[in-house]
């Protein structure tokens, strides 16, 4: 049998790193040992404490993994997009794509982030501080400066909500629908089949945000978009 090869230090850390979100996940910070994340990470608290000097540590870094790997192509692509309605609108739809177009019950890397963002809800919520400062600030910012294009533009009315506003409302829209459906069997049915709850959300999200219904129409095409969909 041929021996595994050694790590290095650095890649040795981000093992480690990876191998944790799971015990982190289930059992949150206070609730998970040293001695449980060693094993998650199949090395000893001796070599666990070698590369973090606590917990503490162990569990900033692991954050600032999660928070830093996201789909930073994309985002980088997104927003050098020229804010647009037709930028929105694409922007809506990769974000309701993304988060609700998994299948019920998913697991892995998908799975247990979403179980670090709740298990930090329940807890300091410091997680999910961190992680909402990343890509879906920078995702809002982003719609914003749609919205204020496309008022301007006269594609979408300016209503009593400030521009921000309407980003988060639209991300927190979409991150409870990915809650409600995470579970193997969803909490409710919306009685769609997938891809046309992902269509119906988009147009929800996107007539919330004031964009009209004559803009949604013209440059809303599910399947041309589904190509570029996470």
């Amino acid at each position: 049998m041929r021996a595994t090869a050694k790590l290095s230090s650095k890649e040795r850390r981000a093992a480690i790193i990876k191998a944790v979100r799971s015990a982190f996940a289930e059992k949150g910070f206070h609730g998970t040992t040293t001695r449980e994340l060693a094993e998650a990470a199949e090395v000893s608290e001796a070599l666990l404490f070698k590369h973090f000097p606590n917990k503490e540590a162990l569990y900033a870094a692991m954050m600032l993994s999660c928070c830093q790997e996201k789909n930073e192509g994309m985002a980088r692509r997104l927003m050098a997009l020229e804010p647009s309605a037709s930028t929105l609108v694409l922007m809506v739809h990769l974000l309701v794509s993304h988060m609700l177009g998994r299948p019920a019950g998913c697991d892995g890397e998908e799975g247990t982030q979403i179980r670090l963002m709740l298990r930090s809800m329940l807890e300091d919520g410091e997680f999910a501080r961190l992680f909402l400062q990343g890509m879906p600030s920078q995702w809002v910012r982003k719609v914003e400066e749609c919205i204020q294009a496309a008022v301007a533009a006269g594609e979408a009315s300016e209503g009593p909500l400030c521009p921000s506003l309407r980003g988060w409302f639209a991300h927190d829209l979409v991150a409870m629908l990915m809650i409600h459906l995470f579970p193997a069997k969803p909490v409710i049915d919306y009685g769609l089949p997938r891809e046309k709850l992902v269509e119906h959300v988009v147009w929800f999200a996107l007539r919330g945000m004031g964009i009209k219904e004559e803009v949604i129409q013209r440059h809303y095409n599910p399947k041309a978009l589904a190509l570029f969909a996470c």
